[in-house]
């Protein structure tokens, strides 16, 4: 079973650098997607002949503060697109059999399949019962794994895959999700869980958790609309 691997690394370098050994034990290649100033995650790529690393400022295009989908979407591009695909967040670290647990589960090749977080750190990356990472659905974006030939995930030409028009870095995994769950396909987990090791409510980029709780309250004061956080979007 092979397996290609894409994540995003924007100065997250020193979280993707604990659980790069355990992923590129079980990938055929891993394309990590970083920023022009990210120096760090550049250097990555000299660990293992597999990886390469797509340097682009799409995340900070047309005025967008991170726009996480435009940037992998552009990866993706650029990435082996055979096989299995696996779409995972550089701060979760897989138990070092993952690949050969999946192997073994048989995945389907037209479901998505996901997974479950617990709270780890670096010290402490494998599953003894820690508590779950809090309001967790396997299937979005910190653990995506799918087949490049799902009818899913099959587009035009000239057609994204991923959602490229958000300011931030949310809501394009759940529309990539809805591909499978808008057909009433559920997702399938996967039997580990991830150790998450790294900050959450990044959607910003690292440190701009204050720009995450604006957005929350914003959401609310518009009744939970989402419109206006795409590019050229209602103000």
């Amino acid at each position: 079973m092979k397996i290609n691997g894409l994540t995003v690394c924007v100065d997250y370098a020193e979280f993707l650098a604990v659980g790069l050994f355990r992923w590129m034990d079980g990938l055929e290649s891993l394309t990590i997607v970083t920023a022009p100033h990210d120096e760090e995650t550049m250097g990555l790529a000299r660990v293992d002949p597999r990886i390469r690393v797509v340097v682009t400022d799409l995340f900070y295009r047309d005025r967008a503060a991170f726009n996480k989908g435009r940037a992998m979407e552009a990866a993706r591009e650029e990435m082996p697109w055979t096989d299995w695909i696996l779409f995972f967040d550089a701060d979760v670290v897989p138990p070092d059999d993952w690949g050969r647990q999946i192997a073994a589960m048989h995945p389907y090749p037209q479901a998505l399949h996901g997974a479950y977080r617990f709270e780890g750190d670096r010290n402490h990356l494998d599953d003894h019962g820690q508590p779950p990472c809090a309001y967790d659905v396997p299937g979005v974006g910190y653990f995506q794994l799918f087949h490049s030939t799902d009818p899913r995930v099959q587009t035009a030409p000239g057609e994204p895959l991923i959602d490229t028009q958000w300011r931030h870095a949310g809501n394009y995994d759940n529309r990539f999700m809805d591909r499978w769950r808008a057909e009433g396909i559920r997702v399938r987990s996967v039997p580990f869980r991830l150790a998450h090791i790294g900050e959450r409510e990044n959607w910003f980029g690292r440190g701009q958790r204050e720009a995450f709780l604006e957005m929350q309250a914003e959401r609310r004061r518009r009744g939970g609309r989402w419109d206006h956080e795409t590019l050229g979007g209602p103000e």
